[in-house]
């Protein structure tokens, strides 16, 4: 497997995190009401620092797989000219 499709998997799996973290603290807070005291507290907390972890995860892999797309145009774009100059040259 190349350099490039390990990097766009990673990026997949990084956002599919996102959303497990998301979906987990999703499932925390609406818990939260068995809690009581400190644990009431606790909970919340944890819910947050799960919903902050999960939009990093979700924003760093959307943000990988648009640089990885960009990268990919230019390179296809850069080829496309250079296929181009060869042909005006060789006619």
């Amino acid at each position: 497997m190349n350099d490039r499709m390990r990097t766009r998997g990673r990026s997949a799996i990084y956002s599919m995190a996102g959303i497990y973290f998301l979906y987990t603290a999703y499932q925390l807070f609406k818990d939260r009401a068995l809690n009581t005291g400190s644990d009431y507290v606790l909970f919340l907390v944890i819910a947050a620092a799960f919903l902050l972890l999960g939009i990093g995860f979700v924003g760093f892999g959307l943000y990988s797989m648009n640089k990885i797309r960009r990268a990919d145009r230019k390179a296809l774009e850069d080829r496309k000219a250079l296929e181009e100059q060869d042909r005006g040259e060789a006619n």
